[in-house]
C-alpha cells in the first residue's frame, strides 16, 4: 500500500493530502471520470446527508467505465485516484477525513 514503516495513521494522512490536491485539479476538469461521479454525487446527494446508494450513483454517471473508476475512489492504495468515499453495504458517503476538501469541491464547481 505505502512505503514499508507508513503507520496506519501516516497512510491516511498522505491520502487526505492527495485527495486535496487532486480535487483542485478536478475542478477544471469537468468531463474526467472522477469528476463525473463526485459531482454525480453531490448532486443526488444535494449536500445533505441523503442516503446515496451505489446503484443510484452508478446509473447517474451512466457509463460503462463507471465501476473501475469507482473502486479507486473508495479505497486507499497508492496509485487510485484518491479515496473519496466510504461504502457501507450499499450505501455510498464521503469519507470523512477529506469532508472539508469535498466541501470546497463543491463550492467552486457548482458556483460556476
Amino acid at each position: 500500500m505505502f512505503a514499508t514503516g507508513t503507520t496506519s495513521a501516516q497512510g491516511e494522512l498522505q491520502e487526505v493530502s492527495k485527495v486535496s490536491r487532486r480535487l483542485k485539479l478536478w475542478a477544471k476538469r469537468p468531463e474526467q471520470m472522477n469528476t463525473r461521479i463526485l459531482k454525480a454525487f453531490l448532486k443526488l446527494s444535494d449536500g445533505t446527508d441523503r442516503k446515496v446508494s451505489e446503484a443510484q450513483l452508478k446509473q447517474e454517471v451512466g457509463e460503462d467505465n463507471f465501476d473501475i473508476n469507482f473502486v479507486q475512489m473508495k479505497n486507499i492504495a497508492e496509485k487510485n485516484h484518491g479515496k473519496v468515499f466510504d461504502v457501507n453495504g450499499s450505501e455510498v458517503s464521503i469519507w470523512p477525513p477529506v469532508a472539508a476538501a469535498v466541501e470546497e469541491f463543491r463550492r467552486t464547481v457548482f458556483s460556476k
